[in-house]
């Protein structure tokens, strides 16, 4: 329904307006009968209020009166620009015959807030994108507006408002032609939008098939940006969104701001920006994030006062830049040569061209005409073509590369079939190789079950050797004791020595028997780590004066649950190996580390590392980097380790390279056991 305004125009206010235009000599639009349509444009005058002050009463007074100038250039569309200002449109009818006739004033450009028709005799009709959808008298997607013009000269006013754009296209239309054109430009939308339905749904369909992320950003952008016309064009309002008057002043840049970013984060995704042109894609990236709080901020301009303006003349600025960049994007790629981007740069060149006339029409900057007006529209028409043609081209070379790659296996697998056919004659010569490499084993096996004996008769005269020097140094003690001449501080350090040499060596072939038996004693408890391994790094202080151990117990877990004494042997023999290995002076780390929900103790040394291809075997029995080096071992220390480890559901691990030194660490659950061995 039609909404009017509460004050009626007086008729000597109309009379007042036909002898002002009198005296200005402003020409008068005479209406043919037989007319269809007629540009009005060269016979409309305009007035800026800037503040918006005026009232249609204030026309009475010449002053006022002769501020309305004529449009400069009458052969294109009236454009403001953007401007904050009120504008006032004057135009003068009447009809070549002496009956009244009914005439349509078509305003074909959503984005004016408000529009109001000051008609001779009428009361104001109130339209605009900031009115409710209802109150047009047409239900149509454009601003339409019923002019009742008789013989006589009659005076029309237009006031219009708007935050975005001010662009003013009009035609007056008989009604028949009226309703006969817009049938044809619905059908021509309706193509228009048909085609881009489907090119969003194939490409969904492709995204969905071949799970390529490519196809859903072109999809996506493909269906904002098919919206962003709806919207642009009245349809969206009318059957997707309709009432929704607040929305649809705000709907098509909305939805060109998203597709700007859809069309971003695809452009990266088809030109494999990130691989071609890395820094470049990451402006895209940020492009993509400053598209999308434009979105954003356009959206909340519907609640809070936020300067709608300003964000569409900055969403209109980077347009440029953006297209600009993507398109240098695209050269880059194709010199590289990625072919599928030769499409690609012609599409988004037209795209982007057509962006750019729009947004200059839109600044004022060129002028409106039917090009500029729907030149967004017509180049996405041609970038939909071209894209389809990208995209197929794309998935044929990938088709043909397939069958390259197919061809190349093929061709792999009859010379593998050679091969095999080729090695059936050598399979004889092959086997009477292999009899001689398994003679070669066992002769091999032999000589190690001959290391072993050797190993044990060399284990049996280490264990005398500690023995006859701490019985040779008692036999002394008493000799010297008889005679008075006791040198006790000489001879208790010498059987110090024979004594923790001896231990060694029964430590190493103790615990390994030790650590099997524990298996059914194994006991966890709750253990203070901090305070244990203060305990244990100063019992272990003096048995290696030679170095110094350094605490760096940073985290403190609390209580760990783990059987005390074990990791008391498996911390013991990570600190003994790393004195060992490192030389005198050299300082050994004790630290605790975090990972997740595991606690590390690491002990790092300063000695000459370990090759990482020795990793892995170091924690098999017996096995040693350096079997005649000059540390004595026999290669079971490390195991032990791992088993406790083991026992304690936890992991080893080792970093070290040559001349690097080495860090071992322990890693063991901080929370407590899911069961307990009993």
């Amino acid at each position: 329904m039609i909404i009017y305004c509460s004050s009626f125009l007086r008729a000597t206010w109309l009379c007042t307006l036909l002898c002002l235009g009198s005296l200005l000599h402003a020409e008068t639009l005479i209406l043919p009968t037989q007319a269809q349509r007629i540009d009005p444009q060269p016979y409309v005058e305009y007035l800026e209020d800037p503040g918006g002050t005026l009232r249609s009463t204030d026309f009475e007074r010449p002053e006022v009166a002769a501020r309305f100038r004529p449009w400069a250039d009458s052969h294109n569309t009236m454009n403001f620009g953007f401007t904050s200002s009120t504008w006032w449109l004057r135009l003068r009818l009447k009809t070549a015959s002496d009956t009244r006739g009914r005439w349509l004033l078509e305003i074909p450009y959503l984005h004016l807030d408000e529009i109001d028709l000051h008609a001779p005799d009428r009361e104001v009709l109130e339209l605009g994108a900031s009115r409710p959808f209802e109150a047009r008298p047409y239900f149509h997607r454009f601003h339409i507006f019923p002019l009742d013009v008789t013989s006589t000269e009659q005076v029309w006013l237009l006031r219009v408002k708007s935050a975005d754009s001010l662009t003013l296209p009009m035609q007056i239309w008989s009604p028949d032609a009226f309703a006969n054109e817009s049938t044809r430009l619905f059908v021509v939308q309706a193509m228009y939008f048909g085609g881009l339905l489907a090119l969003m749904v194939y490409n969904l369909f492709l995204a969905s098939s071949l799970r390529d992320r490519r196809f859903l950003f072109y999809a996506l952008f493909a269906g904002h940006f098919g919206l962003a016309m709806m919207a642009g064009n009245g349809l969206a309002h009318m059957f997707i969104w309709p009432g929704a008057y607040r929305f649809d002043q705000v709907a098509q840049s909305f939805l060109l701001a998203l597709a700007a970013a859809f069309a971003m984060q695809f452009s990266i995704a088809f030109l494999q920006g990130g691989r071609h042109a890395p820094n470049l894609a990451r402006s895209l990236h940020a492009l993509t994030l400053v598209f999308t709080v434009i979105a954003l901020l356009l959206i909340g301009s519907l609640w809070w006062p936020l300067p709608r303006q300003t964000v569409l003349i900055a969403m209109t600025l980077i347009s440029l830049p953006a297209g600009l960049l993507t398109i240098w994007i695209g050269a880059r790629t194709w010199r590289r040569g990625f072919k599928p981007a030769r499409f690609f740069l012609l599409a988004w060149g037209i795209l982007w061209a057509g962006a750019f006339v729009a947004g200059a029409r839109m600044m004022g900057w060129i002028p409106t005409n039917v090009v500029t007006a729907y030149a967004l529209q017509i180049a996405s028409t041609a970038e939909m073509l071209l894209l389809a043609l990208s995209l197929a081209d794309l998935i044929h070379i990938e088709r043909l590369e397939r069958e390259k790659a197919q061809s190349l296996a093929l061709d792999t697998q009859q010379r593998v079939l050679q091969t095999l056919k080729q090695s059936e004659d050598k399979l004889e010569k092959a086997v009477q190789q292999r009899t001689h490499e398994l003679e070669v084993s066992l002769d091999v096996q032999k000589a190690l079950v001959a290391q072993h004996v050797r190993f044990g008769a060399l284990i049996s005269h280490e264990f005398r050797n500690p023995l006859g020097i701490l019985d040779s140094q008692v036999s002394l003690m008493r000799r010297e004791a008889e005679v008075g001449k006791l040198d006790l501080t000489r001879r208790l350090d010498t059987m110090t020595s024979a004594m923790q040499r001896l231990q060694g060596m029964f430590d190493n072939w103790l615990k390994n028997d030790r650590l099997s038996n524990s298996l059914q004693d194994f006991r966890r408890q709750p253990v203070p780590l901090v305070a244990w391994l203060h305990e244990l790094i100063d019992a272990q202080t003096s048995y290696h004066a030679n170095h110094w151990l350094k605490e760096n117990l940073t985290f403190d877990p609390g209580d760990i649950w783990m059987d005390e004494n074990l990791m008391d042997i498996a911390l013991t023999n990570l600190i003994d190996n790393a004195c060992k290995y490192s030389a005198p002076g050299t300082t050994i780390t004790i630290t605790t580390r975090q990972r997740g929900q595991q606690v590390g103790l690491c002990v790092t040394d300063q000695g000459k590392g370990i090759a990482p291809e020795h990793h892995a075997a170091i924690f098999q029995d017996y096995f040693r980097v350096e079997p005649e080096g000059q540390v004595r071992g026999i290669g079971l220390g490390l195991p032990f380790v791992r088993r406790i480890v083991d026992l304690h559901q936890g992991q080893i691990e080792l970093l070290s390279n040559i001349d690097e030194g080495s860090r071992f660490c322990i890693w063991l659950p901080m929370g407590p056991p899911a069961f307990t061995n009993t």
